[in-house]
């Protein structure tokens, strides 16, 4: 079984997981940690707790941003084989790894999901610029 970290620097975890459970519904294999507030001062214990609470499940942890005190907290944990971190979370990529096959491999579905949430960011006024320029 697979279980799913969002963890960020304050509150955007928690921002990311209301919107994924407005779009997919509620997920009971879904946990937030919201470093540097007063209920987590420090994500390193947080994430430790949860590999100890689910030590045969692999454990998905997406953070905020590549080389940030919790990204870095998360890698440490990279030793384990059942842990995965993904930074530059954004809810592209979240719903894509969580709504994917609990069976196929975790690896595999990471990327994947990397793949398709990199095509989607773009920079909205060039697609207005080529719309203009077509002919109809």
């Amino acid at each position: 079984m697979r279980r799913y970290v969002l963890a960020s620097h304050g509150k955007m975890a928690e921002g990311i997981k209301t919107t994924l459970e407005i779009i997919i519904g509620p997920q009971e294999d879904l946990i937030c940690v919201n470093a540097y507030t007063d209920e987590c001062p420090d994500p390193l214990p947080e994430f430790q707790k949860l590999i100890e609470q689910y030590p045969n499940d692999e454990i998905v942890i997406m953070t905020d941003m590549l080389g940030g005190s919790v990204n870095n907290n998360a890698v440490v944990l990279t030793k384990n084989p059942n842990v995965h971190v993904v930074t530059g979370m954004n809810l592209a990529v979240v719903i894509s790894i969580i709504m994917s096959d609990q069976n196929s491999d975790t690896k595999e579905v990471i990327n994947h999901a990397i793949e398709q949430a990199r095509e989607m960011i773009i920079y909205c006024n060039d697609l207005e610029a080529d719309e203009e320029d077509d002919d109809f």
